[in-house]
Parts: structure tokens; C-alpha cells; sequence
């Protein structure tokens, strides 16, 4: 029985027939129709590494056993909410965007629960540790993550809690949303599953991302402001950059404006535009570009925001002059 199958013999949702673009490497399941609309893909992407995306809605209270079959999962939970039950081990509420890091033991059955109007987006690569991808098992003396969840006691289903990045948030979406001719679909998937399993071993093999937890806030402001900098198209909500690194909501706005003399939202906009400055005094891109370059999707809403920044539209700057590039 070939990884693929193991799954499919391990989950309770029914199988049917999967679209085209996955035949050959790929199977497809749906929770019963009166509880919840989506659907779960399963990927083969090497001997026995495969990935898997839920996109769910429930219309009620919806269960679903898995049993085990001796894998290590990485969890990639994008948005809603599930409570996952083992009948050996602790119980795993996810309910926020979280990195979960787990060992699924054969024996011992895992029931997922959604309740009514719940939802979930998440995407798992999961692999049997005996037979680990060929960049598992070139780093497995520095994965302390997977040591310990190896090392518990046999039979157990055993998890470790990580902060989702904003990399790994990335690519799982783009998987899960991808928008791809039918042709490509097997090269794009298995190609976004060992960026994805890359950007995660890295991390995980990181001492600074495991104990995230104990470091300072002032640290922690640090690297928000740093990602504010660096990362001009992160997409994700400034209270979530927050959450994903424990700074409660309600007390981080004002911890940034202490430090930093400008609260966060400001302080993005005022690195985003001034980038916006460089690009259209330096260069011949379109405006259109220019906002993607610098977080926008839409050119009128970085239009708009350019307008009341700087009082002048982007177009009138471009034309006269009248600003400097940032640093000049």
C-alpha cells in the first residue's frame, strides 16, 4: 500500500472522482453534503511525501475520524477553526493561523470536529519518518522539532505549536487559491510543497523562531519593524503580524508608537510610499507596478493613499520633481 492509499484507507470523508488535472498523483474528498460544502486534495509528491489542502464551510456540527498511519505532519492552518481529538494524547484546538507539528501513530484515531458556520483553509505536508524526503533526512541531526516528537512515548499523538510565518502563510495560500493551467498543476504543486517543506526546515531548525515566545518585546517590535521594511508585499493584517509573534492586540499599538515615535500603520505607509517616491523618480514603471511593488493591489488605492501622504498624486510627483528619492 502506497502512501496515497494509506490515506485514503485512513480517512472516514468520501472519496470521489478527482478533476483531471490531479489523475495519476492525486484523490479528493468531501465531507457529507449536508453538513458542509469544500472539499480535501491529497497530493503524491515524492515516495512518501504528500501534501493536502482543506477548504471547508459547515452548515452544521461536522466529525470526521482519521485513523493513524505512523506519519509526521506539518499543519498549516490559514483561517477557521477545527478541534482535533486524538483517542491517545492531547486535544489540539487550532483557531488562529498557526504552524502545528505533529506525529500521527498507527493505532490511534484522531476525530476533527468543525461546529456550525465554522470554516477551515489549511494545507498539511505530512511524510512517514522512516522514509523521510531526501531534505528530511539531510538535516534530521538538526531537527530537534522532529526528535522530540519522536522521542515521546510509543502510541502517543504528540504535537509541538510553532509561529505560521508569513512566508509559509504565502505559499500555502498560493496552493490552496493557485491559479494555474490544468498541464501544470502536478509541476506546480510538488514545486510549492518543497518550497514550502524548504522555508519550514529552516525554520524549524532555527533556535531563534522555536523560542519566539521568550523573547522581549522590545525584540519582538524589532522584528515587526523589520518585516515592515524588508517585506513591502506582505499582505497580512498588521495584528496578525502581532499575534504570530504573542504581542497581545491590544497593547502593541502603543508599545510601536512608544518606540518608534509613529504607530505601525503609519510607519508601513510611510515605507511603502517613500519606496513609491524612489520608483517613480528612478525609474520608467508603470504605476500600476509600482503598487504591486510596494503592497497595493489596486493602483487607486495606492493613488489615493499617495494623494493624502504626500499631497500630491503620483502622477504630479513623477512629472515635477517634487520629491527625492528616500536616502537623498
Amino acid at each position: 500500500m502506497n502512501s496515497l492509499e494509506q490515506i485514503a484507507w485512513a480517512k472516514e470523508f468520501e472519496e470521489v472522482l478527482a478533476p483531471p488535472e490531479m489523475a495519476g498523483f492525486g484523490r479528493r474528498w468531501i465531507p457529507p453534503t449536508k453538513c458542509a460544502s469544500g472539499h480535501e486534495d491529497c497530493f503524491q509528491i515524492e515516495l512518501s511525501l504528500l501534501l493536502t489542502t482543506k477548504h471547508f464551510r459547515m452548515r452544521e456540527e461536522c466529525l470526521e475520524n482519521h485513523r493513524g498511519t505512523n506519519r509526521l505532519v506539518f499543519l498549516y492552518h490559514l483561517d477557521g477553526r477545527r478541534t482535533i481529538s486524538p483517542t491517545n494524547g492531547e486535544a489540539v484546538e487550532l483557531k488562529k493561523p498557526t504552524f502545528i507539528a505533529y506525529f500521527h501513530p498507527k493505532g490511534v484515531d484522531a476525530i476533527s470536529q468543525w461546529s456550525a458556520s465554522q470554516s477551515e483553509t489549511a494545507l498539511a505536508l505530512g511524510f512517514d519518518p522512516q522514509e523521510p524526503p531526501r531534505l528530511v533526512a539531510e538535516t534530521s541531526d538538526q531537527l530537534t522539532v522532529i526528535q522530540e516528537l519522536l522521542r515521546q512515548p510509543a502510541g502517543r499523538f504528540t504535537w509541538i505549536e510553532l509561529p505560521l510565518s508569513s512566508e509559509m502563510q504565502k505559499i500555502a495560500s498560493s496552493v490552496i487559491f493557485r491559479s494555474i493551467g490544468h498541464r501544470f498543476v502536478h509541476d506546480y504543486v510538488s514545486a510549492k510543497a518543497r518550497e514550502l517543506l524548504c522555508i519550514t526546515l529552516d525554520k524549524v531548525m532555527s533556535s531563534e523562531y522555536v523560542r519566539r515566545g521568550s523573547r522581549s518585546i522590545d525584540e519582538k517590535l524589532e522584528q515587526i519593524k523589520s518585516i515592515f521594511d524588508s517585506d513591502l508585499q506582505n499582505k497580512l493584517p498588521i495584528c496578525a503580524i502581532a499575534e504570530e509573534l504573542e504581542i497581545p492586540s491590544r497593547t502593541f499599538n502603543k508599545a510601536f508608537a512608544d518606540r518608534y515615535g509613529i504607530n505601525a500603520h503609519d510607519y508601513r505607509a510611510f515605507v511603502r510610499l517613500s519606496k513609491a517616491v524612489d520608483l517613480l523618480v528612478k525609474t520608467e514603471m508603470p504605476l500600476k507596478m509600482i503598487a504591486y511593488e510596494v503592497g497595493y493591489d489596486h493602483a487607486s488605492n495606492f493613488c489615493l493613499a499617495f494623494k493624502k501622504h504626500y499631497g500630491y498624486t503620483p502622477r504630479e510627483i513623477r512629472k515635477s520633481g517634487l520629491l527625492e528619492p528616500a536616502g537623498e
